[in-house]
C-alpha cells in the first residue's frame, strides 16, 4: 500500500508538470468498459475538441503476454510529438521488484506501444545495475529517454 501511495505522488508530479505546460486531463470510461470497446471506436466518439491533452491509464491493447495493457499517461497535441507520447512512471523507494519488471516494460515499448515513450524512474530503491541497463535500452525512436522525476520536469518544460 505504501509503494502505491508514493508512486501516486510521482504520478501527481508528472501530471502537474503537464498541466503546467497547458495540457488538460481527459478522463476515460472505467477500465472494464475500455476492455470491451475497441480503441478506434472508443476514441472516435470520445476524443475531446481540445488541442493539448493528457489521458491517464491510456489503453494500449494487449501486452506481449496478451493481457490488457495501459500506459500511465498518453500526451496529445505536442508539436514535437505529433502522434502522441507515452509517459511511464516507475517509483521504487525501497528494495523490491519494480526493477525486475524493466525488461517486460521495454519489450512492450518496442513491440506494442503505438507511439514513442519516455520513462520516469525514481525513488532510489532500484538496483544500480537495473537503471544502467534501462538507460542502455534507449533507442531514440520507441524509447526516447529514461529520466528521474526532476529530470523529467525539466525536460517537459523544454520539450512539451
Amino acid at each position: 500500500m505504501r509503494a502505491e501511495r508514493t508512486g501516486n505522488v510521482a504520478e501527481s508530479t508528472i501530471l502537474g508538470a503537464l498541466q503546467g505546460r497547458g495540457y488538460t486531463l481527459v478522463q476515460l470510461p472505467p477500465r472494464r468498459e475500455l476492455a470491451e470497446a475497441s480503441q478506434p471506436s472508443l476514441f472516435a466518439e470520445t476524443r475531446p475538441v481540445i488541442e493539448r491533452y493528457v489521458v491517464r491509464q491510456y489503453p494500449l491493447g494487449d501486452s506481449i503476454y496478451e493481457s490488457p495493457l495501459f500506459a500511465d499517461f498518453a500526451v496529445f497535441g505536442s508539436a514535437r510529438f505529433g502522434s502522441g507520447l507515452i509517459i511511464e512512471s516507475k517509483w521504487q523507494q525501497s528494495g523490491g521488484s519494480v526493477d525486475e519488471k524493466f525488461p517486460y516494460l521495454v519489450e512492450n515499448v518496442r513491440s506494442v506501444y503505438p507511439m514513442p515513450c519516455v520513462l520516469v524512474v525514481d525513488g532510489g530503491g532500484h538496483r544500480p545495475g537495473s537503471l544502467k541497463w534501462l538507460r542502455r535500452q534507449v533507442d531514440g525512436e520507441r524509447l526516447l529517454a529514461v529520466f528521474s522525476l526532476s529530470e523529467f520536469v525539466g525536460w517537459a518544460n523544454r520539450n512539451l
